[in-house]
């Protein structure tokens, strides 16, 4: 029997499991057009964040690797745009969270084209569609030792909710497979999710705190007040709204010369480990993928 990691590099060798790049970062800018739709009509700020702000400053568009999109709000927005997304957003697509869809593993949300069917990683046994990255943006300490102390509690509870969807065998069945298997036997997914969200949201009334996090950028924290009202940027012809100074967000996560592109080597794709462009997630079948690899 193949083990799930062994499937990973199989998936990813058999040419009808590659997709055109480009066809899929422009499918993708339709997300981003409806949540600025929804945000603009309920008042609600957003902010192209981390590679899709860079790729806008430097490229006026996708990083000509990159495939994937994220957008941050902040923590009250959040929540809203949460509570009301699936009344608010026009079919095909659809905001996917912990607590909507108990098969979901991250800690954040994603919008998705619900007409798409996309499988990330397939040892974590979640397919969705072509999606959007939406990130809360909670309060940290103002204090550094705080803040690191802070992200190591949460980064705790992150591995745990990593190991708690990951197929425990996926490298094979041997004593690797032991942490996962021990870690699902002990924690539920919905308990862990509960409390990484008790954790971002442990500053969130604290007048005191004048930085933010993702907490998907390992340690780096943010301002406040670059963030404040949004600026608007060009991203493949699409007009999107940004942090207020988006040299503030760009410098403290890439270094003052993110206007320089990196070396090759290091210009990765996500590439994902299935894609299909004219097929709803709803009708797929990860067993099949699987089967169809062995």
């Amino acid at each position: 029997m193949t083990n799930i990691y062994d499937q990973n590099q199989l998936i990813r060798q058999k040419k009808e499991y590659h997709y055109d790049l480009r066809e899929f970062q422009l499918r993708s800018v339709c997300l981003l057009e409806a949540i600025d739709k929804v945000c603009k009509e309920h008042h609600i700020h957003y902010y192209i964040i981390a590679g899709t702000l860079l790729g806008a400053v430097r490229h006026q568009g996708f990083i000509p690797w990159d495939d994937d999109m994220d957008i941050a709000l902040m923590r009250d927005d959040y929540d809203l745009l949460m509570e009301h997304a699936c009344e608010w957003l026009p079919a095909p697509f659809s905001i996917v969270n912990f607590k909507n869809c108990e098969h979901y593993p991250k800690y954040f949300a994603k919008i998705e084209d619900t007409s798409t069917t996309v499988v990330e990683r397939l040892y974590l046994g979640y397919a969705g569609g072509i999606y959007m990255d939406i990130f809360p943006l909670d309060k940290v300490p103002d204090n550094k030792f705080r803040r690191n102390m802070h992200f190591r509690r949460f980064n705790f509870m992150r591995k745990l909710l990593y190991f708690v969807y990951r197929d425990p065998y996926k490298h094979g069945k041997g004593v690797r497979s032991l942490l996962p298997r021990v870690i699902q036997s002990l924690c539920t997914k919905q308990g862990l999710h509960n409390r990484c969200e008790k954790i971002l949201t442990e500053y969130r009334h604290d007048p005191n705190c004048h930085y933010v996090m993702t907490h998907d950028d390992g340690y780096k924290a943010y301002k406040a007040e670059i963030f404040g009202e949004p600026s608007t940027l060009t991203f493949e012809g699409v007009t999107a709204d940004a942090p207020k100074v988006p040299d503030g967000f760009l410098s403290v996560l890439y270094g003052s010369d993110y206007m320089q592109l990196p070396p090759e080597d290091k210009r990765r794709s996500h590439f994902h480990d299935y894609c299909d462009l004219n097929k709803p997630y709803a009708e797929f079948d990860i067993k099949t993928l699987v089967d169809n690899v062995q």
